[in-house]
């Protein structure tokens, strides 16, 4: 199985590979397919090199390093590093990549308003390259989001595309759930600002006065886990 380097989002300065082997002008095309071969995840997308854009002339070892990523940008540019008797010298090799992911699409044309529902998504293979916002893997979790754009048939869905109607209002009354699954109590509270379907919230506990944090169940019922 092939080993996947996987990048964090909280930031890492570079992810250095050695190379077993020189590299000279005329393969290193070669030497950084190998390298994204390996397999370059981030943020949930796998990066697939489709050509470099301006090829330095290298001879001798180098050392392929990554940039910080901040995005799945489709263009940006890897190092290569080579120690040489002054110290480290550097080329910075732009290229272009596709991201590919498994995420959320549209299942047939939705127009925009539309309150989103499991039936009308699936899950398909997609480049998500320069996409800005959050992508899903599970259409679950757009389960009553409504869309700001209308989509086509098999668009991704991006969080700038969709937005989460309040289920509750400030002031309304509710249902607090407290407990576990061997044990919970349930009293009456009063809901502090507006929160949708799975979002967490402040609420009041109308009889102690204290305020705690929950999460939406529905539009009767929020849940506080200990």
């Amino acid at each position: 199985m092939k080993r996947l380097l996987c990048i964090r989002t909280y930031g890492i300065l570079g992810l250095l590979l050695s190379m077993a082997s020189p590299v000279y002008a005329d393969d290193i095309g070669a030497s950084l397919h190998r390298f994204f071969a390996q397999g370059i995840v981030y943020e949930g997308a796998r990066a697939e090199l489709i050509g470099i854009v301006r090829q330095p002339k290298v001879e001798g070892k180098v050392r392929w390093v990554l940039p910080r990523l901040q995005r799945h940008s489709s263009r940006f540019s890897v190092i290569a590093e080579q120690q040489q008797a002054n110290g480290v010298r550097r080329w910075y090799v732009p290229i272009r990549v596709h991201w590919w992911a498994k995420v959320v699409t549209a299942r047939q044309e939705l127009p925009a308003r539309t309150l989103l529902q499991p039936s009308m998504l699936q899950v398909a293979r997609q480049d998500v390259a320069d996409h800005r916002g959050v992508f899903w893997r599970s259409a679950e979790k757009l389960k009553g989001m409504q869309l700001l754009r209308p989509l086509h048939a098999h668009d991704a869905v991006f969080s700038s595309m969709v937005k989460r109607l309040p289920l509750l209002q400030r002031g309304d009354r509710v249902d607090i759930i407290a407990g576990n699954a061997r044990f919970s109590v349930r009293t009456s509270g009063e809901v502090m600002r507006a929160a949708g379907l799975g979002e967490k919230v402040l609420v009041r506990n109308v009889r102690s006065q204290e305020r705690i944090q929950a999460v939406v169940v529905d539009a009767h019922t929020v849940r506080v886990h200990i």
